[in-house]
């Protein structure tokens, strides 16, 4: 009969498999968590509205941002629960590991059902990690100090594609490059480059007018890294490809077309929009390469468990390296009555009238400090600060995209045909009303109290503001079939919302 034995190599919690030298450490975690004013989505939060499920009015839905009786919930309730293992055996050439880690995460009232991942599924051998982990680029750690996740470059919630190679210089020194799945401005593969010859741009809708090349090489990752006793520092760098599809035909079957392509002026005024159908006929812009560039530091304060992070991103044509979650799923929007607020987020822009591809430049600061009070109560401070900025190209091609004619001699513009826009009259646009440029800022404190080492239960409070595109201004929203928010014209307002998260947790430790 053999028993199992304990495995010493690699700190606590590790056994041999039986019959072999390999270790191995199981563990996971379960959490209840209550949300109050974040939306009907734990994730996306509150400031999303307009597309989903097809823009009808639903209370399960992600359309929290309308800030109506129909749409979204002021309540959620998240189920957690991840179980991990961790495998390791020597080799001539150090180390081999692989670690998996696989769990269930489901929303209600949401109507989605229970959502099976793996966050964590990689290998690690002399040097190199490949699989499912975390980007390379990040550094600043989000749930270290927060419940809520706001904007940052971490991925590490839903883990990341890489293939990287780690090189150790001692003393706590390294630098790694790293091969990565594209973070692209959009949940599609193609989004995050905007064709406005295509039409008015959807609210919240990072794929609408979407004109962008494939996917031909991932995204490249390079940082250096130093870990002492002190805390740690970074500084990285990121390359990622964000290339033109083709310049929109025209709208008109080409039988029937002067041209099979679209005007310089296509889209302007809601008259002669674009297609991708045919499109390969009409050429494409230039290759473009956007890139980030980041830095932080995590320094250790006092003995008793304090400490400070921080960390910079800016970025060209590289959004999600600057706000990875909200960039990826959605741009955000918020309705208050008759007022509403909005931004674009993308990597780049380009038209007939552009030529070449316009890349967006988006750059942003994260924050927090954590105190302990006593060695089972801690509290934290922490914020983001981020801006969105467009060239001046770029915000008239997006502005030209979003004009309709005047209703008669009023200066309102006419609705827009694509249901869940905005619209501004020529004059509007000529006076720099429409302006793309926008901002988002959160500050939030988080406190928890440890029962145990492995048990706990927090709280989270989170202040978050969108100073508006086009702030000050009017425009005509086109209202979406099934949706309760209406036609009309709205002024469009900064926007802001608190909101509250409670957590119960408890670690599964061998």
């Amino acid at each position: 009969m053999q028993y199992v034995k304990i495995c010493n190599l690699y700190g606590d919690g590790f056994y041999y498999i039986p019959g072999t030298d390999i270790c191995l450490k199981v563990g996971g975690y379960v959490r209840g968590e209550y949300f109050y004013n974040y939306g009907a989505n734990g994730t996306n939060g509150p400031f999303q509205a307009g597309f989903a499920n097809g823009g009808a009015s639903n209370p399960a839905a992600n359309n929290a941002g309308f800030k109506d009786r129909s749409d979204g919930g002021d309540w959620i309730m998240r189920t957690r629960a991840y179980a991990w293992f961790d495998s390791r055996q020597q080799t001539e050439y150090g180390t081999l590991r692989s670690y998996l880690q696989i769990g269930v995460n489901y929303d209600s009232p949401n109507a989605s059902s229970a959502g099976f991942n793996a966050n964590r599924a990689f290998i690690q051998f002399a040097g190199f990690t490949v699989g499912t982990a975390q980007s390379f680029y990040d550094f600043y750690s989000s749930p270290a100090s927060s419940f809520f996740g706001p904007p940052s470059s971490d991925t590490g919630d839903g883990g990341w594609k890489v293939f990287a190679y780690t090189a150790q210089y001692g003393n706590g020194f390294s630098a790694t490059f790293s091969i990565e799945e594209p973070r692209s401005a959009g949940t599609g593969p193609i989004a995050g480059v905007i064709d406005t010859n295509l039409g008015n741009l959807v609210l919240g809708l990072n794929t609408s007018d979407t004109d962008r090349a494939k996917h031909r090489f991932p995204d490249l990752v390079q940082n250096w890294r130093v870990d002492q006793a002190w805390g740690s520092a970074q500084v990285m760098v990121a390359a990622h490809d964000v290339s033109g599809g083709y310049y929109a035909a025209s709208g008109t079957p080409l039988l029937g077309a002067a041209t099979p392509c679209s005007s310089v002026t296509a889209g302007f005024l809601g008259a002669g929009v674009g297609t991708l159908t045919g499109s390969e006929v009409c050429g494409h812009p230039a290759d473009k390469l956007g890139w980030a560039l980041g830095g932080g530091s995590r320094h250790n304060v006092g003995t008793q468990g304090d400490y400070f992070q921080w960390q910079a991103n800016y970025a060209q044509g590289a959004t999600r390296y600057v706000a990875f979650t909200p960039a990826g799923a959605f741009s955000p929007v918020m309705f208050n009555g008759q007022e509403l607020g909005y931004g674009f987020f993308s990597d780049a822009v380009f038209s007939n009238a552009t030529g070449e591809i316009q890349l967006t430049t988006a750059w942003g600061i994260n924050a927090a400090y954590d105190h302990l009070w006593t060695p089972q109560l801690r509290s934290s401070l922490y914020g983001f600060y981020g801006r969105v900025e467009y060239g001046d190209n770029a915000n008239r091609a997006i502005c030209n995209a979003q004009t309709t004619p005047n209703i008669g001699i009023s200066p309102f513009a006419i609705a827009s045909a694509v249901g869940g826009s905005i619209a501004f009259t020529p004059a509007q646009v000529a006076q720099g009303q429409c302006n793309n440029n926008f901002t988002f800022w959160v500050a939030g404190s988080r406190t928890q109290y440890n029962f145990t080492p492995w048990f706990y239960v927090g709280f989270d409070v989170l202040y978050s503001r969108l100073e508006s595109a086009s702030n000050g201004t009017f425009a005509t929203f086109t209202n979406l079939t099934g949706a309760a928010k209406p036609t009309a014209i709205y002024q469009i307002k900064d926007q802001d919302n608190y909101a509250l998260r409670i957590r119960v947790h408890r670690d599964i430790v061998p």
